[in-house]
């Protein structure tokens, strides 16, 4: 579970994506009208998983799918005010990373600065 939870941190912090403008993080019920059920992809810059391209699929029933970079992970998701939190399923809430997510002129970032789009993506 532990690797779970590297998995899911890494993955969060590659999905992020800094933008030059200073945008509004998206309310939880965008999130969900947005991105819930759909692929959100992007390559992590720094962690784990640094330059692997991931793919992370938040699903309607709460649990989080993460793909690519040669690994197949699940996990759980749920909102806390407007940020999204994952952890592995057996971890302990005091695990879950947060995050928010901003609309970007190119797709997605998140707070922790990860570039994503709805995947696959275009290079």
């Amino acid at each position: 579970m532990r690797m779970l939870a590297r998995i899911l941190c890494g993955a969060t912090l590659a999905l992020t994506v800094v933008s030059p403008l200073a945008a509004q993080p998206m309310t939880i019920d965008q999130f969900k009208d947005e991105l819930v059920g759909v692929p959100l992809c992007g390559t992590p810059g720094t962690g784990a998983l640094e330059g692997k391209a991931l793919c992370v699929v938040h699903l309607p029933d709460g649990t989080v799918i993460v793909a690519g970079g040669g690994i197949l992970t699940r996990g759980v998701w749920e909102a806390d005010g407007d940020k999204v939190c994952r952890r592995g399923k057996e971890d302990p809430l005091e695990r879950r990373r947060c995050v928010t997510y901003e609309k970007t002129a190119n797709g997605y970032k998140n707070s922790d600065g990860v570039e994503a789009c709805i995947g696959p993506c275009a290079k």
